[in-house]
């Protein structure tokens, strides 16, 4: 009889191609997949989240479904060996043969940081966006200085349900209404050494959704998008954000949140 086992996962996005499998990129999903296989377990991995290209995650859970006998206490150490680097599991549980990662998922949670460091070190320039950049606002060549209280007025009008179809991808799948219960902004440090960190939670969000907020914030922040502008796009009307798109490796899932008896990996209290 087949059991369910969700593994606990965390990764270093800009070592993949993002989660879903695309063969021959390395990716999040093909990864875990192969590492499996290669302990005699062909199964099929569904995560909690789609995450793109260069995207990380602290606690991503993951899950699969096989007949072969599995120790779940074992498995992380078992399948080290056999994980590109970039790649941890952290714990296994076996769960409800019902459990789903994404859709039993009563939340998820993902944190962006941009930095307006001229020379972010290693860690930071892997995973975050440092402006300025000539990707994303081509017209900064020079220091950048952002408005913090425009991109807290942005978030706040992001908060609650809207439809952001206008601030996702064209072909992103499903309904593109959203409740977006969480958009915050912290500020770490002052100066040209400040870390801006926003952090969002929804019960779903779209291809695209989050990278597109915070393009659409930190213009906002540059004086280059006013609230008439976040408005209208909240309000489905007219063309869709044409404007700066964050790049993948400043953003992290960090978690997703379950009910108590059906969360696989709880934290300590």
């Amino acid at each position: 009889m087949k059991k369910c086992y969700a593994l606990l996962c965390a990764y270093d996005g800009s070592r993949f191609a993002g989660f879903q499998r695309q063969p021959p990129l390395p990716t999040v999903q093909g990864s875990l997949e192969a590492a499996l296989e290669r302990l005699g377990i062909r199964a099929s991995v569904e995560g909690a989240g789609r995450t793109d290209r260069g995207v990380h995650a602290c606690r991503h859970v993951v899950a699969f479904r096989t007949a072969e006998p599995v120790d779940p206490d074992a498995l992380p150490d078992r399948l080290a060996a056999h994980l590109p680097e970039g790649l941890v599991v952290i714990a296994a549980r076996i769960v409800p043969y019902s459990f789903h990662p994404r859709f039993s998922a009563r939340h998820k949670v993902y944190r962006y940081r941009v930095t307006t460091s001229p020379a972010p070190g290693d860690w930071a320039g892997r995973h975050t966006w440092a402006l300025p950049d000539p990707r994303g606002f081509p017209e900064l060549t020079h220091s950048v200085r952002l408005d913090r209280s425009a991109m807290e007025r942005a978030l706040e009008l992001c908060r609650g349900l809207h439809d952001f179809a206008l601030l996702a991808h064209p072909n992103a799948r499903g309904k593109t209404v959203r409740i977006l219960s969480e958009a915050s902004l912290r500020v770490h440090g002052q100066g040209e050494e400040a870390v801006y960190e926003f952090t969002f939670r929804s019960r779903g969000f779209l291809r695209h959704q989050i990278r597109n907020i915070v393009g659409m914030t930190v213009s906002a922040g540059l004086g280059l998008v006013d609230e008439a502008e976040v408005r209208r796009l909240l309000g489905g009307e007219g063309e869709r954000w044409r404007g700066a798109r964050a790049p993948g490796r400043g953003l992290t899932f960090l978690e997703a949140g379950y009910a108590p008896d059906e969360d696989p990996f709880p934290r300590a209290s």
